[in-house]
């Protein structure tokens, strides 16, 4: 090792190296200090493009997903209500207190909660349903109206209390809060309250529900402090005698999904490691390239790291997923170095080795870094933070080979030499036939798989595809649907100029839909329903009198309620007033506010029933519009995927005329062949197997587009070179063991990254080699 320290002949280049790369870490130290810390984007709705690419249409997805996204459904079953009831208890009062819970949710008295009941109270004489309010205005409804309320009383048959009753003779508290109740429970789950929480019965089961959703802490993926195991901790032990807990809700896929991708990247990225260690080092007999590899691969992810940090002010962690990934590639620069430096006997100097290499290192990088910059012309931010990552990280280590490597003192001569490089003469036997003959079935096969299979082949994208239920997780969901029937995935966004004509748009629209749903006008109206309200209240003014005749209050009572009911003529609620915390709880999810010069809110349905009903009604409405989540993101990929097609379409053409400056015809026709084959091949095994050509499909295409013009670069610059084909095939080795691996996952981006790679790495290969 002391014998292959850097050399101070090269200090101009490697001087130049080091300035590079300080000049851009203090840059972003710099940054970081007049910056509340770093800040690594985690959201989903910036990860996956959306066909509706709009501001509004983020945040009503985003304010959904904080609602549905992070909500878990516990349920305890038993064919008795009590044992069910029992179970549920005893895991509520045991994760109850967790910090992983924004909120939980076990008892089903919501019509005790004080806030509710205030707020209520306050605005009684405003919040009257239509339905009541036409009820009150028929012939006789005044006096029907009196008799119901007196028959409540006398009854005992109420939901709010009685103490109001001198201020609030009609129990106008009472019916909205049932109006409000009705509400929740219409646009919730099946489930209703029974003894005190929450249950139904299901196939001779009773289920009791606990409800929660997960704080940030709670709902982080890559965590210990993820709540789903701790929910597992406490429920599976209960299992036991007939109770069966039943798990329901996005954050348990989540979890298993990552859970299961992790455990399977990690082992197959371990083993793949492993085994390109063991190949470096019987190649080299040295830790140096080893060691060398990995700390340039290190550097080159770090200055990539800051220079996106810089341009973008924050990194998302696919970005960095992504992009470290693409540097994997970066090893082939030194792989083609160490090749070299080990045994190319005639380069005995810095120089030498440097200018054997800088052609074909140069024009690699040039092709693979054109590519990626189109990527910057892409409306999608995360595509032009994936890009310039790479684009950064890939400069950085052809830096680093050229002027950090280049001034490594050689081995004695004795040791330059490698063992396979002297035993095999790695020619290829009938070179021309074979090219001829396996270009020919590259291109025939292709050509006829695609012609006979064009039903099947098609750029499409279903995100529901990406992630595959199994085993009890599956039975689970499968029982769930059925007992809680609550999916809410499409919603109904409605804009307008000013807060009243977004609810009077929605009071309309809700007319219209027979699907339980929730949104703002549902517990705030209009001013206009407000004041047709006030209007009914006003017609049963009168009977006042006789009510609290029967109730025994004195003559100031009328007089007071009278008062009172001037005072509030005016005065109107509205959804960005002082909204209890309760109900605000649900109003942050619909009432989106104002944004720009409009106001937005969502209409939200627990489940639709014909989407057909919602697409009418988004045509035939100005400024209302209909999404469904997991279309729109499918058919945002659709888009992006084609837009990168397109726009590799034209790298391919800028990258010819490149190295038409460099190349005579036949050979820039050669290395262009190339990603021409190599795709070709891609395509002919995703329509084999029966797989989409999809967004992670086309990612695995830009792999092997830059790649695979690296192998052919190489072998045009070096030929004949017993040296450089030995390089050449030690670079796929290693790339194909560290990216084909990924084909074996189970976890469909991964396998289709992994199997798309390799497919068209292997055809580069094999096409650059002849």
């Amino acid at each position: 090792m002391m014998r292959n320290l850097l050399s101070l002949k090269n200090k101009t280049y490697v001087s130049f190296w080091a300035a590079f790369h300080v000049l851009i870490v203090l840059a972003f130290c710099i940054s970081l200090f007049f910056t509340n810390g770093l800040n690594l984007n985690a959201d989903l709705y910036e990860m996956l493009p959306f066909a509706n690419n709009s501001q509004v249409s983020k945040i009503a997805s985003s304010a959904v997903t904080e609602n549905t996204g992070n909500s878990v459904f516990i349920l305890s079953s038993h064919e008795d209500f009590a044992k069910a009831k029992n179970a549920a208890q005893i895991v509520y009062d045991s994760i109850k207190d967790s910090s992983k819970f924004k909120s939980l949710s076990f008892y089903s008295d919501i019509e005790s909660v004080e806030d509710v009941q205030e707020f209520i109270q306050k605005w009684r004489f405003n919040l009257l349903d239509e339905k009541t309010v036409d009820r009150i205005s028929q012939t006789n409804g005044v006096s029907d109206f009196v008799m119901e309320t007196l028959s409540k009383v006398f009854g005992g048959f109420t939901f709010s209390s009685l103490d109001n009753l001198e201020s609030d003779p009609f129990l106008l508290d009472d019916v909205n809060l049932q109006n409000y109740l009705k509400t929740i429970s219409d646009s919730g789950t099946k489930l209703q309250p029974k003894d005190g929480v929450l249950a139904t019965s299901f196939k001779n089961k009773w289920y009791v529900m606990i409800r929660g959703e997960l704080s940030v802490e709670g709902a982080k993926l890559a965590s210990k402090e993820n709540a789903v195991p701790f929910i597992y901790e406490k429920c599976f032990p209960l299992e036991k005698d007939g109770v069966r807990f039943v798990f329901y809700g996005t954050p348990f896929h989540s979890y298993k999904s990552s859970t299961s991708a992790s455990n399977e990247i990690s082992i197959i990225s371990t083993i793949s490691l492993l085994a390109v260690i063991v190949i470096f080092f019987l190649i080299f007999k040295s830790f140096l390239p080893l060691i060398s590899s990995a700390l340039s691969i290190f550097i080159s992810i770090g200055t990539a790291f800051c220079v996106t940090y810089l341009i973008f002010g924050n990194i998302h962690l696919i970005t960095l997923v992504f992009g470290t990934s693409l540097i994997g590639s970066c090893i082939d620069y030194t792989v083609h170095y160490f090749i070299n430096w080990k045994c190319s006997v005639e380069l005995d100097s810095s120089e030498k080795i440097r200018k054997r290499l800088f052609s074909g290192l140069f024009l690699a990088l040039i092709s693979t870094e054109l590519s990626f910059a189109l990527l910057l012309f892409a409306p999608f931010a995360i595509l032009k933070q994936m890009a310039v990552f790479s684009i950064v990280g890939m400069l950085s280590s052809f830096l680093t080979v050229m002027c950090l490597f280049t001034s490594y003192k050689f081995p004695p001569m004795q040791e330059r030499k490698i063992f396979f490089l002297e035993k095999y003469s790695f020619k290829i036997p009938c070179k021309n036939v074979l090219n001829i003959v396996i270009s020919c079935i590259i291109l025939i096969a292709s050509v006829s798989v695609l012609v006979v299979k064009n039903d099947t082949f098609q750029i499409k994208n279903n995100i529901s595809n990406l992630y595959k239920m199994e085993g009890r997780l599956k039975e689970d969901t499968e029982i769930a649907y059925q007992v809680i029937d609550y999916s809410p995935t499409s919603w109904l966004i409605v804009s307008g100029n000013s807060i009243e004509e977004v609810l009077q748009k929605e009071e309309s629209i809700v007319k219209r839909i027979s699907d339980p749903l929730i949104c703002t006008s549902k517990f705030i109206p209009s001013i206009k329903t407000q004041k047709e309200s006030k209007a009914a209240v006003e017609l049963l003014l009168p009977s006042a009198q006789e009510l609290y005749d029967y109730y025994g209050f004195d003559k100031n009572s009328f007089d007071i309620l009278k008062s009172h009911f001037e005072e509030s003529k005016n005065r109107f609620v509205t959804p960005e007033d002082s909204i209890p915390e309760t109900l605000n709880g649900l109003l942050k999810t619909l009432w989106i506010g104002q944004q720009g010069e409009k106001y937005y809110s969502l209409i939200l349905p627990a489940k639709v029933s014909d989407e057909q009903v919602y697409k009418d009604i988004a045509n035939d409405t100005e400024n209302v519009f209909f999404e469904n989540k997991i279309a729109d993101m499918s058919l945002g990929l659709d888009k992006l995927t084609e837009l990168i097609i397109k726009l590799f379409l034209i790298a391919f053409i800028i990258i010819f005329v490149v190295m038409k400056f460099f190349y005579n015809w036949k050979e820039t026709l050669k290395i262009i062949s190339i990603p021409v084959l190599s795709i070709l091949a891609i395509l002919t095994i995703f329509v084999l197997v029966g797989l989409k050509i999809d967004f992670f499909c086309v990612v695995g295409c830009i792999l092997v587009f830059g790649l695979g013009l690296d192998y052919v670069i190489y072998k045009i610059e070096n030929k004949e070179n017993k040296i450089e084909d030995f390089a050449i095939i030690l670079s796929f080795v290693t790339t194909a063991i560290s990216f084909g691996a990924l084909a074996l996952s189970s976890f469909m981006p991964v396998h289709i990254i992994g199997l798309s790679i390799f497919t068209g790495l292997f055809t580069a290969f094999i096409c650059s080699m002849l």
